[in-house]
């Protein structure tokens, strides 16, 4: 028994830390922290449920996609995991109102159609050696020959 009250204190315990890893602008008192502890696996719960509706509702969610902006996805992992997910972890002690989510912000995609390819011209070479040349090279090989 009193190794399950330890373990449960130390799940509190490491559920409440995260509150206190950054600069706390709001101004939390002891009472938020116990409450933190209650609502940390709360949050954590969520976590897992949402993602659980998440991959459930994917089929709907890609039927949901097929009009434009096409962000179906993006605002459902960020509503329903994305978000529990930044409440649980990275909420300060106390800031009950903390509502960020993760959706990157959308750049608007200008369609362009793709260049068309040209293809290269072929290239003619010149021969390397000039027909002058060559009577004068067939003249020596003659009268090498002829020796």
């Amino acid at each position: 028994m009193k190794l399950r009250k330890l373990f449960v204190f130390v799940l509190f315990t490491f559920m409440a830390a995260p509150g206190f890893a950054d600069h706390q602008n709001v101004e939390g008192d002891s009472y938020d922290v116990m409450i933190d502890m209650i609502l940390r696996p709360v949050g954590i719960a969520a976590t897992l449920i949402g993602a659980g509706v998440y991959v459930g509702v994917s089929p709907l969610t890609a039927i949901a996609t097929i009009p434009r902006p096409h962000d179906a996805f993006e605002k459902l992992a960020d509503t329903i995991v994305c978000k529990p997910f930044k409440w649980t972890f990275m909420r300060p002690s106390g800031d009950y109102r903390y509502n960020e989510g993760c959706a990157r912000k959308a750049h608007t995609v200008v369609y362009q159609p793709a260049p068309v390819a040209v293809p290269p011209r072929p290239v003619v070479a010149e021969p390397a050696v000039t027909p002058d040349v060559n009577k004068k090279i067939d003249a020596i090989f003659k009268r090498e020959m002829m020796k």
